[in-house]
């Protein structure tokens, strides 16, 4: 008597939708090369000459570098076929010769001049363009006048990596062409929408500013200073704030672009996240700290080996 029930499920059984099946993802014989977006950090970017030595001794090839501030000088020289150069160079830095190597002007736009650091750089990458390395290569600058982000990819290896790192206030700006360009870690600190762009599937970023504790935070503060105290101080308290207000120029100039890189690079990596990320624990190493290289670069190292296996992983699939 309810004979067509049966009839009645599978006809609609068969009119029913076909579900869409999930891609599973491809195992490749052959692992894919990776392209490395090479944040700005400063002095901390010594660590990227780590990472790339650990990338280099595991055989993984690299199909691109994207560089911010120091991370396109050590991504240039590393194309260039000169990290062992820079290495050396960072490795005999001692507070001594860093100012040995500043040529401070009180005439120009910024404190350094830069051109004993320009000198280095011609001594070992002299006539070479950023066309005649062996894989794709962007320096991020920041246009001084509209705030624009340029990309160089063409043109003067030297003159993209000085636009690149020419901090406001500390080196003078580069003239590019008609441009006036500054660091690049003002728009962009870690350029992983730059390798995007250039439709890489794999993208590893080094952000050298993720362990900058409390830069993040709001804090809602009470202050105990009523109206008509507000020159009042805790005899208790006045060793520290006399300590603190020891900075100098340059300690709130670097305090405060340290605050402004944090901030943007913990943005645009939300928006724009790299497949996999090595964060080296280096925020006890100042931005202005060159001479600690050793160490900087020994914890890039150590990260990068601890993260290999994930990076051999992802290398070998598809989704």
């Amino acid at each position: 008597m309810l004979s067509w029930v049966p009839r009645r499920r599978t006809t609609a059984a068969a009119n029913a939708p076909a579900q869409a099946e999930i891609p599973k993802p491809v195992i490749l014989k052959t692992p894919q090369p990776i392209a490395l977006a090479l944040g700005g950090g400063s002095a901390r970017g010594w660590a990227h000459i780590g990472v790339l030595r650990a990338l280099n001794e595991a055989n993984i090839k690299i199909s691109m570098i994207a560089g911010t501030s120091i991370g396109a000088l050590v991504g240039g020289c590393y194309l260039a076929g000169k990290l062992d150069e820079l290495e050396e160079f960072a490795r005999s830095l001692t507070r001594r010769r860093m100012f040995s190597l500043m040529d401070i002007t009180f005439r120009g736009s910024g404190l350094f001049g830069g051109m004993k650091l320009d000198r280095k750089l011609h001594q070992h990458l002299d006539g070479l363009n950023i066309d005649d390395l062996p894989c794709p290569y962007v320096a991020v600058a920041t246009e001084l006048r509209t705030g624009h982000e340029i990309w160089l990819s063409t043109g003067s290896l030297i003159m993209a990596m000085r636009a690149s790192y020419a901090l406001p206030g500390v080196f003078e700006p580069i003239r590019y062409d008609h441009r006036l360009l500054v660091d690049g870690a003002l728009v962009n600190p870690v350029p992983v929408s730059v390798c995007r762009a250039y439709e890489q599937q794999l993208v590893l970023a080094v952000n050298l500013n993720y362990d900058q504790f409390g830069r993040a935070a709001v804090v809602k503060y009470t202050s105990p200073a009523r109206a008509g105290q507000e020159d009042t101080i805790n005899p208790a308290q006045a060793g520290v704030i006399s300590h603190e207000s020891r900075l100098g120029i340059t300690g709130v100039m670097m305090d405060a672009f340290n605050i402004i890189q944090d901030r943007i690079s913990r943005a645009r990596m939300a928006g724009d996240p790299p497949d996999i990320a090595l964060m080296p624990s280096i925020g006890h190493i100042g931005l202005t700290e060159f001479h600690r290289a050793a160490e900087t670069i020994d914890i890039g190292y150590q990260e990068t080996r601890k993260q290999l296996e994930n990076i051999e992983r992802l290398q070998r699939v598809i989704f």
